[in-house]
């Protein structure tokens, strides 16, 4: 099966529009979505919306989607993240806050297995070294393992008799999933943060055992534009430029 594999959309309706044309071009019926829907840029409540239609779609819960929901504390959260949540607080409906709120933060398939931030702490630790990795493998069983958070394309393997390693995954560099335990990011959708500004997201094929991250182009000056509407912080305006 081919599954579409995204994650941190964080608000931006625009480039979650981009990576869903995507996936339907490519025919993709299954979705992978690693949390963040909410909070930084301006159309959260679209967002929200625009999963919940998705069919055969596993979503769990991100750091951001619990803070709106009050299943996290703001305290975890610097002033610019608290204002774009106050925002998306407002603009949302109780069907889409409800929804959110009834997230898993864990998510075990027969294929794969899904947290946003790490198996360990599934909301709140980031999946950024070898160590941590090491650190988290008696915490889930079934590979690959899916996770956000970071918003950088990454891939983290253990093979037998072999350290683990890490590196980040090129836009159509295909990994095949030959190593005995793989965590894999594929970039976030709404505000990457590995320098290319472009949406980031990944196609897994669970037959095949082969993960390819893709970019894609979004009207990133609309998004800016509904922004500065909002009145949102600069700092969250400016940073869609240089993916960071």
């Amino acid at each position: 099966m081919i599954y579409g594999v995204f994650s941190d959309i964080h608000g931006n309706y625009e480039a979650l529009k981009a990576v869903l044309d995507f996936f339907r071009k490519n025919e993709v019926k299954s979705f992978i979505c690693c949390g963040d829907l909410v909070g930084y840029g301006p159309q959260s409540s679209e967002c929200v919306r625009e999963v919940m239609r998705l069919k055969s779609a596993r979503v769990v819960l991100g750091n951001h989607d619990a803070a709106l929901t009050g299943r996290l504390e703001m305290r975890w959260f610097n002033t610019n993240a608290v204002a774009s949540l106050e925002f998306a607080r407002k603009t949302m409906s109780g069907a889409e806050l409800a929804w959110l709120a009834d997230l898993p933060e864990t998510l075990e398939t027969a294929d794969f297995t899904m947290f946003h931030g790490s198996p360990r702490k599934p909301l709140t630790e980031y999946m950024l070294s070898e160590a941590m990795f090491s650190e988290n493998l008696s915490y889930w069983r079934v590979s690959p393992c899916f996770v956000g958070h970071s918003h950088l394309p990454v891939y983290f393997r253990q093979s037998e008799g072999e350290p683990p390693e890490t590196d980040f995954l090129l836009p159509m560099a295909k990994v095949r999933l030959d190593g005995l335990r793989y965590v894999l990011n594929p970039g976030s959708v709404g505000q990457p943060r590995d320098g290319n500004p472009r949406a980031s997201c990944g196609l897994y094929d669970s037959g095949r055992k082969t993960f390819e991250v893709f970019r894609m182009d979004y009207d990133a000056a609309k998004t800016q534009d509904l922004m500065k509407a909002a009145g949102l912080p600069q700092v969250l305006i400016e940073r869609l430029a240089f993916g960071l």
